[in-house]
């Protein structure tokens, strides 16, 4: 995105309808998302303002849980099942505390999903006595 894209000011009419749509999609697509994100072994929040796209964050949960590449596609597949397609934008970016983002573009006027996925743990090997 552009500087200023990222510093514009939209009017309120425009975010309080913005948010609305977006509200309405979460309500419809998080079922989805959530049971999707769970066969991975994540648990997901939404976070930020809602204003103009929507900010998702997944966090491991489960010691199993698979790797952010199939995360990523699997809830691009729970999308496309609502949506008829969903496509992951680029590849990921590395963040603040391991954390790794990518976005997932949505047809017709939905809202870009922006995607941040918190690391998996790795235990340390322990010494067989």
């Amino acid at each position: 995105m552009s500087a200023h894209f990222d510093n514009r000011t939209d009017c309120p009419a425009v975010k309080r309808a913005t948010k609305a749509f977006v509200d309405t999609f979460l309500a419809e697509a998080m079922p989805h998302l959530t049971l999707a994100a769970r066969g991975c072994g994540y648990a997901l929040a939404v976070h930020g303002s809602r204003s103009r796209d929507i900010d998702i964050i997944a966090v491991p949960w489960t010691e199993t849980a698979d790797t952010a590449d199939l995360l990523v596609d699997r809830l691009c597949g729970a999308l496309a099942g609502l949506l008829g397609r969903a496509l992951k934008m680029k590849d990921w970016t590395d963040k603040a505390h391991g954390r790794r983002a990518t976005t997932i573009l949505l047809p017709g006027m939905c809202p870009e999903i922006d995607l941040s996925v918190m690391p998996r743990s790795i235990k340390p090997e322990t010494e067989d006595a």
